[in-house]
């Protein structure tokens, strides 16, 4: 899964792929828990491959705003 197509203003569990690439494990509503099933998925490995994150909303001018004003 893109990174840019992961659900948007919740906390994810995800497992890093590739550049942009992530495999989503789970989404959480509080940074607690997901913090819990990230630490619970490393546990053991040498390497850490879980991470907890929070994606946000991309900023308004990346989208296109629709608050500019149109010129006639």
């Amino acid at each position: 899964m893109r990174v840019v197509d992961l659900p948007r203003d919740t906390w994810l569990v995800v497992e890093g792929l590739a550049a942009g690439e992530v495999k989503l494990v789970s989404t959480h509503a509080t940074q607690h828990q997901a913090e819990a099933e990230r630490d619970e998925h490393n546990r053991g490995l040498s390497t850490p491959r879980y991470s907890a994150i929070k994606t946000l909303a991309p900023a308004a001018g990346a989208q296109g705003c629709g608050a500019v004003l149109m010129q006639s």
